[in-house]
C-alpha cells in the first residue's frame, strides 16, 4: 500500500504541470482568437441604408431604444451616424396618408389596435411608440407620416437614399396606394435614382411602374431566393432584397449575373455586418450603422 501511495504522490506534480500546461495553451488559443480580427473587409463599394432608421429596438449590441421608423431613430442614423440612406416601412391610412410603421397590427407597438389600412390618418399619426418601460423611459416617439420625413429631408443638402418596404394588406387599393405614394414623392422632387420600392409581392410592384415605369423595383425574396430569382426575371424586376442571414455570397453573385441588383437587411454584430459586406450587394439596409460606416471608412 505504501509503495502505490509513493507512486500517487509522484504523480501528483506531473498531473498539475501537464493542467497547467493546458491553461497556458488555451490561454494563447484565446488571445489569437481576440487578436484576429473577425470583421476584415474585402469589398467598401456598398450603401450602408439605415435599418427603418438606426435598427430595431435591442436590449443587446447594441442597446437601441428608438423605434423602428420614428423620427428620432432616422435622424440618428443620418445625422449622427453618417448613414447613406434609410430603410422605411410604408402603409397607406384608409384616407391615403402615408405613414411609417413596421409591423401589420398596430398592437405590436402603439396602445390601439387594428390594421392602419383599415383607420384614419386622424387616429394613426402621432400614436405613441410603446416598447415597454425600460425601453419607454429613453425615448418619446410617435408615429410620423413620409412626409414629414420627406420634409426633414428636403433640407439636407443632398437627398439620401431612400429605400421603401411597401405594406399593403388589399390587393385592390395596388393602384391606388402607388399612385398616393408616387404622388408624395413627386411633390418633393425626389429623385428616382436615389429611390427603391421594395415588395414580396411582384404584382404590387408592377402597380408602381405602371405609374412611373422608371422605378426601381426590388422583390424581397422571404425564404426563397431562387424563386424570386426567376420572379424577378418574370416581371422585370431591378434588384432582389434579402436577410443576410439566409443568403450566400454565390446566391448573390448569381444574382449580379443576371443583371439584378442587390440589397441585404439585417446585421448588428461587426462579424456579423462583415460577412454580409463581403458577400459584395449594392446595399445593406443596417441594424447598427455606427459599426458598418466605421468598417468601411
Amino acid at each position: 500500500m505504501a509503495i502505490v501511495h509513493n507512486a500517487s504522490k509522484r504523480q501528483l506534480p506531473r498531473k498539475i504541470g501537464v493542467g497547467v500546461l493546458a491553461v497556458f495553451v488555451l490561454a494563447l488559443a484565446l488571445g489569437a482568437w481576440l487578436l484576429y480580427r473577425h470583421d476584415k473587409i474585402e469589398h467598401t463599394q456598398v450603401l450602408v441604408i439605415g435599418h427603418a432608421g438606426s435598427g430595431f429596438l435591442s436590449p443587446f449590441n447594441p442597446f437601441n431604444p428608438l423605434p423602428a421608423n420614428s423620427m428620432a431613430s432616422i435622424v440618428k442614423a443620418m445625422e449622427e451616424q453618417d448613414a447613406d440612406g434609410v430603410e422605411v416601412d410604408v402603409q397607406l391610412t384608409k384616407d391615403g396618408t402615408p405613414v411609417l410603421y413596421h409591423d401589420v397590427y398596430l398592437e405590436s407597438s402603439t396602445a390601439a389596435t387594428g390594421l392602419i389600412d383599415e383607420m384614419p390618418a386622424a387616429e394613426v399619426v402621432g400614436l405613441k411608440y410603446k416598447g415597454g418601460f425600460l425601453y419607454d423611459i429613453f425615448h418619446d416617439e410617435k408615429i410620423i407620416t413620409l412626409e414629414v420625413l420627406l420634409q426633414r429631408f428636403a433640407a439636407y443638402p443632398e437627398l439620401p437614399y431612400l429605400h421603401l418596404d411597401l405594406r399593403n394588406h388589399d390587393a385592390g387599393r395596388h393602384l391606388y396606394y402607388a399612385q398616393t405614394l408616387m404622388a408624395m414623392l413627386r411633390k418633393y422632387d425626389y429623385p428616382l435614382q436615389k429611390l427603391v420600392f421594395i415588395s414580396p409581392n411582384p404584382d404590387f410592384l408592377v402597380a408602381f411602374r405602371d405609374v412611373e415605369p422608371q422605378a426601381q423595383l426590388m422583390i424581397d425574396t422571404g425564404d426563397n431566393f431562387e424563386q424570386s430569382l426567376q420572379q424577378a426575371q418574370t416581371y422585370n424586376l431591378q434588384g432582389v432584397c434579402a436577410n443576410g442571414r439566409n443568403v450566400s455570397a454565390a446566391q448573390v453573385q448569381q444574382a449580379k449575373e443576371q443583371g439584378l441588383q442587390v440589397a441585404l437587411f439585417g446585421g448588428k454584430s461587426r462579424s456579423r455586418i462583415a460577412k454580409m459586406i463581403n458577400m459584395k450587394p449594392d446595399a445593406i439596409q443596417v441594424n447598427n450603422v455606427e459599426a458598418m460606416r466605421d468598417m468601411l471608412d
